[in-house]
């Protein structure tokens, strides 16, 4: 079986350099290339106002917020976190990137029972990343198509890969079964060399990609300091 059509990510980021900071290397954080995906979406004159749902240590969310005027993130508390049987070291690790950013609004609740009605039509982006199993998928997609706040606005799902050509079937079907109907599941695509799946009404070519062989190569320049 086949997963989405691919779009490459230098259409979706234009040539620009992206700067990635606030990055861990750990477990349970995104891929280099998602990171400069949001940022590449977040940087467009159209987007001022991101939610996130499912914000973690706060990387992406880090790496967005100075280049949009409002950052928002739904997500577990402390409390929902031990709940979910949440190791004490990883509650500690929430927010650990994103929790002294001025332009960051919090919302600690479970993002599939959240009541979204006051933020209807509000967000230029939308990054999910929440629950991954097929009933969360569906329910934070059909949430978050209303958030939506006009047709520039964009939608990007995160772990549609397991790795970056291998499609997490799961998440894809929550997906596919969230959409508003078949004209909104035509829009959405896989963003090459991420773990990324995106939802826009930008006309952007799709194809098949070849797996295994690179049509593209990335250059990256690392820098490392301690954080205790």
């Amino acid at each position: 079986a086949e997963g989405l059509p691919q779009v490459g990510l230098l259409a979706l980021l234009g040539g620009k350099q992206q700067l990635i900071g606030s990055y861990s290397f750990l477990d349970g954080t995104p891929r280099p290339t998602d990171s400069a995906l949001l940022r590449g979406l977040a940087s467009r004159t159209s987007c001022r106002r991101y939610i996130e749902f499912g914000t973690w240590r706060g990387e992406s969310l880090a790496n967005v917020a100075p280049l949009v005027e409002e950052a928002w993130a739904i997500s577990f508390s402390a409390d929902q976190m031990r709940s979910a049987g949440m190791p004490e070291s990883a509650v500690k690790a929430a927010h650990f990137f994103s929790g002294e950013l001025p332009n960051r609004t919090l919302i600690e609740a479970n993002t599939q029972t959240y009541d979204y009605s006051e933020l209807e039509g509000k967000f230029d982006l939308v990054f999910v990343d929440a629950d991954h199993e097929h009933p969360g998928v569906t329910i934070d997609t059909r949430n978050a198509f209303r958030l939506l706040r006009d047709e520039h606005s964009v939608i990007v799902w995160h772990d549609y890969g397991k790795d970056y050509e291998t499609v997490n079937w799961p998440v894809l079907r929550g997906i596919l079964d969230g959409c508003p109907d078949d004209a909104h599941r035509a829009r959405i695509r896989h963003v090459s060399n991420t773990l990324c799946a995106i939802y826009t009404r930008q006309d952007l070519p799709a194809y098949r990609p070849d797996r295994f062989l690179p049509d593209k190569v990335f250059d990256m320049t690392m820098n490392v300091r301690r954080t205790r």
